[in-house]
């Protein structure tokens, strides 16, 4: 039987609360996979987040704006909401370290409480994959304000290796949780612009060699480049989206 969204919330404020996922190996492997594309995605997120200077914006998951908005902009107000208890007052105790406004609140994405065109942008780290997309979209969409945009990055899961890759560790991420598929990016389009930054596929392979090679450690090095370097030119062909580990998600509403 399928389960209902309030089951799944509820699985997943546990798994959060209670800190069950186990990342371990896999992340060895994104220090080698990620090296450069971090870099780059962190350049992309600034430029983005810059234009969040004196906005109202929501944040979904209530812990990337110390690393993606403290020092890099000053919202009007920034508005936290997670479903997990723990998560939200790991957030709380940050907000003492910025000046702008902030508020917590203890909500499901899938059923956002707020009025409609409440902000300016809406935005979160790897958290859509958790949600129902297409009642979250649709709450976001809601939320905003004409023009308003979203910013997300996410796991994907069109590439057949990454299909199999999770399949077999399943102690990684939560029971409900599900990194994109084109049918997502269907009922993301349907609301918002498609202004999308893919990242790694080749990084991937090439991160596991390097880290057979040098170990846990010198992740700057030629080989994690090469990989870097083919998924920068192959991310500007649409059409191979698909192969890809992971996008920022980035649009204006329509």
């Amino acid at each position: 039987m399928k389960k209902t969204n309030a089951e799944i919330a509820k699985t997943e404020a546990e798994y959060w609360d209670e800190g069950k996922l186990d990342r371990t190996k896999i992340k060895k492997l994104r220090r080698h996979a990620f090296f450069y594309s971090y870099q780059r995605e962190a350049k992309i997120i600034q430029s983005i987040v810059a234009t969040f200077e004196d906005k109202e914006v929501l944040e979904i998951g209530s812990h990337s704006w110390l690393q993606w908005i403290k020092g890099k902009a000053n919202p009007k107000k920034l508005t936290c909401i997670n479903i997990s208890q723990g998560q939200l007052n790991e957030g709380s105790k940050n907000a003492s370290e910025v000046a702008f406004k902030t508020e917590f609140h203890l909500m499901d994405a899938n059923e956002l409480s707020f009025a409609d065109e409440s902000f300016d942008a809406v935005y979160g780290g790897a958290i859509l994959h958790h949600l129902d997309i297409e009642k979250s979209i649709g709450h976001i969409h809601r939320v905003l304000r004409p023009e308003g945009v979203i910013m997300f990055t996410e796991p994907l899961n069109m590439n057949p290796i990454y299909k199999i890759y999770r399949k077999l560790h399943p102690k990684e991420r939560t029971p409900d949780e599900h990194a994109l598929v084109a049918s997502d990016f269907k009922l993301i389009r349907e609301k918002f612009t498609f202004q999308h930054h893919f990242f790694d596929f080749f990084s991937v392979f090439t991160g596991f060699i390097a880290l057979k090679i040098y170990g846990d450690k010198n992740y700057d090095n030629w080989i994690n480049k090469l990989g870097y370097s083919l998924d920068v030119m192959l991310s500007k062909v649409p059409f191979l989206h698909f192969l890809f580990a992971r996008v920022i998600i980035y649009g204006k509403k329509r």
